[in-house]
């Protein structure tokens, strides 16, 4: 168990009505030897609870510092009952830690090489690094440090990085890989990578 915390958000999903896809961002509030017990989130619908049965199959993704830590569940309490606990096998765990995935996203980039700072615009970003546009002239190798401004966060995440030799990028294109990051900054941007594939996932639902 040792991935997995107490406090950390857990996205469960499972079949709903005519077996579309629903989700519910859970609290993880207790760790057992094969089991987690879970915090319904009191601003869910009650209504939800009723296709969370004993024995119900779920897929879950935690987020966790070192990444997501995805696994299927099932749930050995329903909701309705005292406590609401699925269970978990951590050898079943898949845990992104080097092989991020990227996501789309448009936002601030700051960047400083050789005593000079100028802004950019990101095009996707990672767990491992940032693929962006700017019309500064860059070179493979780099050395660059970072503030990467994020929505839901009052501070940006700062790193250093290095820039990529990529040919196969368009003109003013440009990506980079972390060099030296806080885990805590790595994840502000873990964090924004979840919160877009789970937004993804439910414009995806109502299509």
């Amino acid at each position: 168990m040792s991935n997995i915390n107490i406090n950390e958000k857990a996205q469960i999903f499972f079949d709903g009505e005519n077996d579309i896809e629903m989700e519910l961002d859970c609290i993880i509030k207790n760790i057992f030897n094969d089991r987690l017990e879970l915090e319904y989130p009191s601003d869910a619908p009650s209504t939800l609870k009723q296709y969370l049965c004993e024995g119900t199959p779920i897929d879950v993704k935690v987020f966790t510092p070192v990444g997501l830590v995805a696994f299927d569940s099932v749930v050995i309490n329903s909701p309705e009952e005292e406590s609401f606990v699925i269970e978990y096998a951590e050898d079943a765990a898949v845990i992104q830690r080097r092989n991020y995935s990227r996501y789309s996203l448009k936002t601030k980039l700051e960047l400083e090489s050789r005593k000079e700072v100028f802004v950019a615009s990101t095009i996707d970003i990672s767990g491992g690094g940032i693929k962006f546009f700017s019309s500064e002239d860059l070179e493979p190798e780099q050395a660059v440090k970072g503030k990467l401004y994020l929505r839901n966060f009052n501070t940006p995440a700062i790193f250093e990085g290095e820039i990529l030799d990529n040919p196969s990028l368009q003109p003013d294109e440009y990506t980079l890989a972390f060099t030296n990051i806080d885990e805590k900054e790595r994840d502000k941007i873990i964090k924004t990578c979840f919160d877009i594939d789970m937004q993804s996932r439910k414009k995806q639902n109502f299509d």
